[in-house]
């Protein structure tokens, strides 16, 4: 049963246009200690994030008169950048700083909440996802939760309970609005493989709450309602997914050893429909008119579906050759991608997603998010997890 306690959506939106900064100067932000990166099922570890690259600023015209809508944090909420529990489970949060022209600004954020992967935990997701830092540095505050003690993972529909995390999820949200200054008109999920299945879970699940949604090697892990709320949803998958296999099939080629056995479906089913099928049911339960294929860069093939109910879209990215990675992040596991920055799209996209927005901070040229000749970050080296 979907969770909704959502106020009428913004207006229906004119045609989409590349989101531009604000004429608020740049602010910096200092690098954050980091640790151990689990990846499909592998234990390694991470550094700090490298240069995020060229960023190019312009100024905007007035916004249109589409107000936020101010949590109750607003006003006397407590939360700030750190480590915190709800629930008995950790979550970190990162708030974007203040410049030095508006150290007081009440304005309120939009708000990502980043779900890690199977057997990984929120900080080793703000490492490899580098959502954390790359968000905060353009007004988004960044959430990364962990899962259940004792499970490593989350549970989506169709599981045993599966509709545990969807409400753990609902709850946090809740608890975030009353600790911290969101636009809850600008709430965002997005996550990788596990991460991503719950997230796009919650496109049903919380019946409107989230205005967009970015799944990383997982979109075919949650199946679209009759008729989900209209939601902007990104999508990247590599073609040589061992793990969530691209064409589908059963997860981790076969091997039901290693699917925990809270994970199995009720229906002892584990087969997965392919990821461009997945992304055509979407747009087709958005009642998307128009279709189109393109190659934003050598290696990317992007597939959208547009023309949506209320201005939903789809975008699926699909990498040949990449494997059960989070393009564009460390060379870490096999089939890495440099091809797309799956973090720098995915906030392209969230921004596009309410335009009515005008961002406080710097952002990259849209062309900054594909291609090798980005600059290169700094290979992860083994650390304690703090």
């Amino acid at each position: 049963m979907a969770l909704s306690r959502r106020a009428p959506r913004a207006p229906a939106r004119g045609p989409r246009r590349t989101a531009s900064p604000g004429g608020r100067r740049p602010v910096r932000r200092a690098s954050r200690g980091i640790g151990a990166l689990l990846l499909a099922g592998t234990l390694v570890a991470s550094c700090r994030a490298g240069d995020p690259g060229t960023i190019r600023t312009t100024p905007v015209g007035p916004a249109p008169a589409v107000p936020p809508w101010a949590s109750v944090g607003c006003t006397g909420g407590t939360l700030a950048t750190g480590r915190h529990t709800f629930q008995g489970r950790g979550f970190l949060v990162n708030v974007p700083d203040r410049g030095p022209d508006d150290p007081q600004d009440p304005s309120p954020s939009p708000l990502i909440l980043d779900l890690h992967g199977l057997n990984s935990s929120g900080f080793e997701e703000a490492v490899y996802g580098r959502l954390a830092d790359a968000g905060a540095a353009r007004g988004f505050v960044v959430v990364e939760p962990d899962a259940a003690a004792g499970r490593g993972g989350w549970k989506l529909p169709g599981m045993q309970d599966g509709d545990a995390d969807v409400r753990f999820a609902n709850a946090l949200l809740d608890h975030l609005e009353k600790g911290l200054c969101l636009d809850r008109r600008r709430e965002f999920a997005a996550g990788f493989s596990n991460g991503a299945g719950l997230a796009t879970a919650l496109v049903c699940g919380l019946g409107g709450r989230l205005a967009g949604v970015a799944a990383v090697a997982g979109l075919n892990l949650a199946r679209p309602c009759p008729r989900p709320a209209p939601t902007t949803i990104v999508a990247f998958h590599g073609t040589s997914d061992p793990v969530v296999p691209y064409r589908g099939g059963e997860p981790f080629g076969g091997l039901r050893a290693k699917v925990p056995s809270w994970m199995t479906p009720a229906d002892g089913s584990f087969d997965l429909p392919a990821v461009p099928a997945s992304a055509a049911a979407w747009g087709h339960a958005f009642g998307c008119a128009r279709t189109a294929s393109a190659r934003p860069a050598p290696g990317v093939r992007h597939r959208s579906w547009t023309g949506c109910r209320q201005d939903a879209r789809v975008d699926l990215y699909t990498v040949p050759g990449a494997g059960h990675v989070w393009p564009g992040s460390f060379p870490i596991g096999t089939g890495a991608t440099r091809a797309v920055d799956a973090t720098a799209v995915t906030l392209e996209a969230f921004v596009d997603a309410l335009p009515h927005w005008r961002p406080r901070r710097t952002f990259p040229r849209p062309e900054a998010g594909f291609g090798e000749d980005r600059p290169r970050e700094s290979p992860p080296t083994m650390a304690a997890t703090p």
